[in-house]
């Protein structure tokens, strides 16, 4: 469990913890948020800090390097740590990912530095040295086959316009869909307008106008997770699972020898029409965990070897 660093103890335990040193720090940063966890050198993990999602592929460098500094001025001393493992949604190229590390170094300048993307930590988390499939769904979704050390295959998300099937934003983009073409059931059209405030003409605006229309459209999930009972939104989301295994989990070769395993909050609150789909499409599924961070510091800690 993440402990938390402070909790009002005697001046001399406060001294004590202040001259903790910083070893590692291990970050799971998602398009919607970004987790920060400091392993420290005696072997102890400190309290983690949740900030907003960051993705390279949008943010600049001077963006990245305003959190990255938000976060040393949190985790006093760090600055001095030893290691940096950042799993990060959109580093996928090593463009990408050289761009990350330009802006850890200037804030970590001394550090060693691994940047991997998001589905590496999630392969990290969900297998540790095992081979398989590992998933995520979230704001996006994405997939990869593991060797136990590595990413040997991926097919490409291709983000929320061409795919993410299964996402926090294929699911809200299906429900927009569903509302204003007149599919869904009156009660429940009726029902979201009551319990989300939206008009078309703010749809509109937010998706095509605004930034992270991404984020505002993967929104709307928890409106059909509060209302999963009704028989057309419990199918909408196991077809939409389905077109997942379908887009992201068959093509990897000899993929039904495995049990996909998920992280994300999408994968982790719709769990029962996870199961239902990968039963329509003949597979058991392994772990389903709704974050990858504790994990993950389990992988750095207990079987990587820090």
């Amino acid at each position: 469990m993440i402990r938390p660093l402070f909790v009002f103890p005697p001046l001399d335990i406060i001294f004590a913890v202040d001259m903790r040193k910083v070893m590692t720090i291990v970050v799971d940063a998602g398009s919607s948020k970004a987790e920060w966890a400091p392993i420290y050198s005696d072997g102890t993990i400190g309290e983690s800090l949740l900030l907003p999602g960051i993705n390279p592929v949008m943010a600049d460098t001077e963006t990245m390097i305003g959190q990255f500094r938000s976060v040393a001025s949190d985790y006093v001393g760090s600055t001095e740590a030893e290691e940096i493992y950042y799993y990060g949604a959109g580093c996928a190229t090593p463009e990408i990912c050289s761009r990350v590390d330009q802006a850890l170094a200037r804030v970590w300048p001394g550090s060693r530095r691994v940047v991997a993307s998001d589905l590496v930590g999630a392969a990290k988390a969900l297998l540790g040295k095992e081979r398989g499939i590992a998933c995520i769904l979230g704001t996006g979704s994405n997939s990869g086959l593991f060797d136990g050390e590595k990413i040997v295959a991926n097919i490409p998300p291709l983000g929320f316009i061409l795919g993410d099937e299964g996402s926090g934003a294929a699911l809200g983009k299906r429900l927009i869909n569903e509302i204003f073409k007149g599919n869904i059931p009156e009660e429940v059209r009726k029902k979201f307008f009551l319990d989300t405030g939206l008009s078309l003409p703010e749809i509109i605006e937010n998706v095509y106008r605004r930034p992270a229309p991404n984020k505002f459209i993967a929104s709307l999930v928890p409106f059909i997770r509060n209302h999963i009972d009704n028989p057309f939104l419990y199918n909408m989301v196991v077809e939409e699972f389905v077109s997942f295994f379908r887009h992201n989990v068959n093509p990897y070769p000899d993929a039904h020898l495995y049990r996909p395993a998920f992280t994300g909050s999408v994968a982790f609150h719709f769990k029962d029409c996870l199961q239902e789909a990968a039963r329509r499409e003949n597979y058991e599924i392994g772990k389903v965990e709704k974050a990858p961070m504790e994990a993950l510091l389990d992988f750095h800690l207990n079987i990587q070897g820090l």
